[in-house]
């Protein structure tokens, strides 16, 4: 989550825990600033607050009057009204003190929702501390290189008071690389803010549409393109020279264009298998070098087919498909056909008993049809349905 997003959100889910308020964020900016611009941001009628931060650091909290009078409305009165606000008015570290709960509440939050954000460590750790008179004893109070300033616009309970707030914390500066084993496995080397620095580009493609030369040269602001019912759901990013890299899905986040992405997944080889399916060469992304694969083909000089002629002889195919040796068969009783064929019972087949017949060299009975049994000649009507 960006840091805009959390502190938007924080704010809001803060004050609608505590107080069941309606806040929310027109806009919110976050900058960079020396000593000098923090002390030259501060307005002259704000209320400025100390945040005590972790090993003793220190913030500073700036308060537009009309938020503060909201906030100290609905913890008094429960509801925010639009009665003006007298700019003479000495603050008291009673005002104070009833912003602590919107501070605390709105710093604890974002720093939950900036999980694995660099800026986690600069907001994490940071309360109410006290009340600060003026910006003179502010600048006193300020001892580190840089600042980074996170402001809110925001209206309270529908637009009835509406004003700024900003947290100025200091800036966490960066640990210096240790040297040997350790530098190395700390990961990005000396070059790591020089590298940052590159600009990367990547343009998300829509579709691709075919358009006769002369068409596409008449082509000019206004005209209108038709693209297919899919286009936001295949969008392509492209980096360097054509080269694709993601595919995603278009939308919208926090007002902005955003695409989604859909491709590639994690440990997904799958996914990405089908997803280059079909895709030309040039637009598939570099997967890097991968290991040779062996030769499907078989090798019929190496134990594979041996001979065989053009009559379907496939030949030995050698291994462990030949007849098996004597020594691999069991030992299995003789078979006595002559006294099992005795046995069986032909019942009234039985060929001994036909007339005229003779039994062959096979042992089969050569039976007489003439004499053994009835025929009569039978005439078919082919043509008749």
């Amino acid at each position: 989550m960006s840091p805009s997003k959390a502190l938007r959100r924080a704010l809001s889910r803060t004050a609608d825990l505590l107080w069941d308020l309606a806040l929310v964020t027109q806009n919110v900016t976050i900058e960079s600033l020396d000593q000098d611009g923090v002390v030259d941001s501060l307005g002259p009628q704000d209320l400025l607050l100390l945040m005590d931060g972790p090993d003793g650091t220190t913030g500073l909290a700036a308060i537009d009057r009309e938020i503060m009078t909201g906030i100290i409305e609905v913890q008094t009165i429960l509801q925010v009204t639009q009665i003006p606000i007298d700019p003479e008015r000495v603050l008291t570290p009673t005002d104070a003190a009833m912003m602590a709960p919107l501070l605390d509440g709105t710093l604890e939050l974002m720093s939950g929702y900036l999980v694995d954000h660099p800026l986690k460590a600069e907001i994490e750790g940071f309360k109410f501390g006290a009340m600060l008179e003026d910006a003179r004893t502010a600048s006193l109070l300020l001892d580190a290189h840089g600042y980074r300033a996170f402001r809110a616009d925001m209206d309270l309970a529908l637009g009835r008071r509406k004003g700024r707030l900003s947290i100025i914390l200091p800036e966490v500066k960066k640990k210096a690389k240790k040297s040997g084993e350790e530098a190395g496995k700390a990961g990005p080397g000396p070059y790591e803010e020089l590298l940052s620095r590159v600009p990367a580009r990547l343009d998300a493609v829509l579709t691709r549409i075919k358009l006769p030369l002369g068409r596409a040269g008449e082509l000019k602001p206004g005209d209108v393109l038709t693209l297919p019912p899919d286009a936001l759901d295949k969008v392509e990013v492209i980096a360097g020279r054509n080269q694709l890299v993601a595919k995603g899905r278009m939308g919208q986040q926090n007002g902005l264009r955003a695409v989604r992405l859909t491709w590639p997944k994690r440990n997904g080889g799958a996914e990405m298998a089908a997803a280059t399916a079909g895709a030309p060469a040039d637009e598939l992304p570099d997967i890097g070098g991968l290991p040779s694969l062996p030769d499907a083909t078989p090798d019929f000089d190496k134990g594979g087919f041996d001979g065989g002629d053009a009559a379907g002889d496939l030949g030995d195919f050698g291994g462990d498909f030949g007849a098996p040796s004597e020594e691999a068969l069991p030992d299995l009783p003789p078979l006595d056909f002559g006294s099992e064929a005795a046995e069986f019972d032909m019942g009234e087949f039985d060929l001994g008993d036909l007339d005229g017949g003779e039994t062959t060299d096979d042992g089969l009975a050569d039976i007489g049809l003439d004499e053994g049994f009835a025929s009569a000649p039978v005439d078919f009507d082919f043509d008749e349905k």
